[in-house]
């Protein structure tokens, strides 16, 4: 396969076939770290990926100048590795696994290693297994290969929740009962009669059997959901489903006991319990399948540091640090404590993640630098602890929130007020039906309050609804947006106030130059010059002014011998002549600007400014989302003149632009904003407390550590669009939602009023609701499949009429 026919589609990206956000400059890529991945595939000879991607996609990988891939937790899992005759075993989590591609790569760079025994990855978890000879196969160096492809590692915590494995199961199990049921319903419907002896006995007694199986397999998650809940004082929509189940198997037992198994709702039971699990398995399986695409959240469980002892480095948890502990932090790794640079090289560090500070700064022996900071520079600094790491600041922010019970959604007014309503309903429409019955015997009136409770059953909240939201789901996947609360739909409709976060969330996290032209105005010969010096630096300021020389054709020359100075710049000698390029007072003496300078002997040539780099649609995303009504606020904790720059540059409002909030400040700023109405967007642990005190909150920034595993969502790619498509999708369910119910409450008045007649038999329960639950399943699929013509969803002034 050629590099020419690696497949496209239409402005689908070429390597993640996410969207390509409008105004994007990577075309036909969604962004660099796309573009970087599928020349580095080629490059490596495995173009072969994309013939096995079929199409799927995936998160885009983050631009290698910002990818923080460490792996200080991965030498004490080492120590601990399992091992059997000449090989080592272990267990890895992966983030980002999602077709068959992804796979194959992983077991290719795998084989091509020396020392390499047997790998094994289960994509539905997000779990490889490695078999290796230790010595011969480095399993660092392996990780650093496949994560250079946008994956990344970490220690093994994912688990699969007990619905996720229970359901599908209970389903398999009571769908196969049901059939049988059926089978034998068949044989009563067409004259088997008690008359007929033993045979008409056996039937009879065997489809007890299963019914009992049935309610056993089958009813068993939602009898104990509504006992769960009665227990919490709240009657949700598992009650009456319970309820209808144990009824309609109490009243085919007392036929049982009469000698007429042919009156038995044997087969209505199995359709119904098998309709309910198909309905609760949807609302399970694309949550839990976003879930699993990202590391799991391990908060401060997952910072390492690598501590001096005894003259050698130690791997240990960040929270045995204390102060006076010597430290060795290497590039991307983050500082667990409060610490003070020591003597040896200078270096640089970024306190985005912490304060959402945008510029990288140079550090100098002797210099404090903050807890929560990446080293972004290109050595590993040595650094002095002055704090406890239980006196960090990042203690509060990694905090882990108490999770809450498996299988418990958070209510929201309308669904609280619905299942309250709906299970008030059905039991008085059931008790209404014993008295009116009553007087005709106990037994006829525990089966038409059985049939109540059979043909009212909520087939459009059990599978219809669920339905709705698994092709919403499906839908947000594609356009870059991941679920991975399920009661996210349920909330976004409510959202009015739009809260974002500045560095990495507005911007792209990166830097450029904010006046290339400059550049582009040099001499060749200054360009070349520039281009040797910046090259052969790791800071992000030269990376940034490389990256724009080498896209001008500036030439590099392998042979030059440049000399950097920590914390001035860089130097060469070429021809006589004395480059530098750094700060301004050592690059040109008496140079008092504040940006990096070229010069040579002593002379600015150019002043070279660094800016964040915008998110390609920003503007014309944040424009669209207030023009249908939403109210727009810009929270940073970076300097408050970065940040009315950047609203300035967005069409933001000053007076909802808001820099200099430190963590507590930007929580709460939010909980004063919060009417059950905010939603949040960051990316840094300091946004940890904001993102408790929204209504929703996301990130999109899977890239970084703790938040995507706190985030209610998360959007894959370098565009805000995913974000809007969120929103509009979810206020199109809501629509969907509202009409599924009306249509279930003019069905369940019709047979509520047949019920209570008397006029509903087994043969029509048995007909009614299957045929009334397929009848809402072609409406749900013909309003939300894929593809459908729609008209655009009202923003919050138009929804505000008809607010839960």
């Amino acid at each position: 396969m050629t590099e020419e026919t690696t497949p496209t589609e239409g402005s689908r990206c070429r390597h993640c076939r996410n969207p390509i956000p409008a105004g994007a400059a990577t075309a036909p890529f969604c962004c660099r770290g796309c573009e970087a991945v599928h020349a580095l595939l080629f490059e490596r000879g495995f173009g072969r990926y994309y013939e096995l991607q079929g199409g799927a996609v995936g998160a885009p990988p983050p631009p290698p100048e910002t990818a923080r891939p460490t792996h200080g937790w991965l030498e004490p899992l080492l120590e601990r590795a399992a091992r059997s005759g000449d090989y080592a075993t272990l267990e890895l989590d992966v983030q980002g696994i999602h077709c068959a591609a992804c796979v194959w790569l992983m077991q290719e760079t795998f084989r091509r290693r020396p020392g390499a025994g047997a790998i094994t990855v289960n994509p539905a978890v997000g779990r490889v297994s490695l078999a290796f000879r230790p010595g011969a196969f480095a399993p660092g160096d392996w990780l650093a290969d496949v994560e250079a492809f946008g994956y990344r590692f970490g220690p093994p915590r994912k688990q699969a929740s007990r619905a996720s494995l229970d359901l599908p199961l209970r389903l398999g199990a009571s769908a196969a009962l049901t059939l049988n049921l059926m089978i034998f319903s068949v044989s009563f419907y067409f004259g088997l009669a008690p008359a007929d002896g033993e045979l008409f006995g056996f039937f009879s007694w065997l489809s007890f059997a299963l019914a009992t199986a049935l309610v056993a397999v089958g009813g068993w998650p939602f009898l104990r959901a509504a006992v769960a809940g009665l227990r919490r004082g709240f009657a949700h929509l598992d009650l009456p489903i319970a309820l209808g189940i144990l009824l309609v198997y109490a009243t085919s037992l007392a036929r049982m006991r009469e000698g007429r198994g042919d009156l038995a709702y044997f087969d209505t039971l199995g359709v119904f319990v098998t309709l309910m699990l198909a309905g609760r398995f949807l609302q399970e399986r694309l949550i839990e399948r976003n879930r699993r695409f990202l590391l799991d959240d391990g908060g401060a469980e997952d910072l390492w540091v690598r501590r001096i002892e005894q003259g050698r480095p130690r791997a240990l948890p960040a929270a045995r640090v204390r102060a006076g502990d010597r430290l060795l932090v290497a590039p991307g790794e983050l500082v667990p404590v409060d610490a003070i640079l020591g003597g040896g090289a200078a270096g640089a560090v970024s306190s985005d993640w912490i304060d959402g500070e945008s510029e990288p700064r140079a550090v100098e022996p002797g210099d404090r630098i903050g807890a929560g900071c990446f080293n972004a520079g290109a050595t590993a600094l040595d650094l002095l602890a002055t704090t406890d790491y239980a006196d960090s600041p990042l203690v509060a922010l990694l905090a882990r929130p108490a999770p809450p019970p498996e299988g418990e959604r958070r209510p929201t007014r309308l669904w609280d007020r619905l299942a309250r309503g709906w299970v008030a309903g059905v039991l008085a429409a059931a008790a209404l039906g014993v008295a009116l019955w009553l007087p005709a015997g106990p037994e006829r009136a525990l089966e038409v309050a059985a049939a109540l409770l059979v043909v009212t059953c909520p087939c459009a909240i059990g599978i219809a609804i669920p339905l709705a939201q698994e092709l919403t789901l499906g839908r947000l996947r594609r356009a870059g947006a991941y679920v991975r609360r399920d009661d996210l739909l349920d909330r976004l409709p409510a959202v009015r106030k739009l809260l974002f976060d500045k560095t990495g969330t507005l911007t792209l996290g990166r830097l450029e130059l904010a006046h290339p032209e400059r550049l582009a105005a040099l001499s060749p010969e200054a360009r070349d010059a520039a281009y040797d010096l910046a090259a052969r630096s790791g800071h992000p300021a030269a990376r940034a002014i490389a990256g724009a020389l080498e896209a001008l054709g500036a030439r590099f020359d392998p042979a030059a011998a440049t000399r950097e100075l920590p914390g001035l710049g860089v130097e060469l000698e070429r021809a006589g002549a004395v480059w530098r390029l750094g700060r301004a007072g050592w690059a040109a003496p008496g140079a008092t600007a504040s940006a990096t300078l070229l010069a040579r002997d002593g002379v600015a040539l150019a002043e070279l400014a660094l800016a964040e780099v915008p998110r390609p649609d920003a503007r014309a995303e944040l424009a669209r989302l207030a023009a249908r009504g939403y109210e727009i606020w810009l929270l940073s904790g970076d300097a408050p003149e970065r940040v009315a720059r950047l609203a300035e540059a967005l069409g933001l409002p000053a007076a909802r632009a808001l820099g200099g909030l430190d963590p507590r400040a930007k929580a709460e700023r939010v909980a004063s904003l919060d009417r059950g109405d905010t939603l949040y967007l960051g990316d840094g642990v300091n946004d940890a407390l904001a993102f408790a005190r929204a209504h929703a909150a996301g990130t999109p920034a899977i890239d970084r550590p703790v938040m995507p595993g706190r985030s209610d969502f998360f959007l894959v790619g370098e565009g805000l669009a995913p974000l809007a498509a969120a929103l509009e999708l979810a206020a199109d369910l809501r629509r969907t939602t509202l009409r599924l119910l009306g249509a279930a409450v003019v069905y369940n008045l019709g047979v509520v009023a047949a019920a209570l007649a008397g006029w509903v038999a087994p043969v029509t329960a048995a007909v009614v609701m299957p045929a009334s639950t397929l009848a809402l399943i072609a409406y749900t699929v013909a309003s939300l499949a894929p593809g459908r013509a729609r008209r655009p969803a009202p923003g919050p002034l138009e929804l505000a009429g008809a607010r839960p």
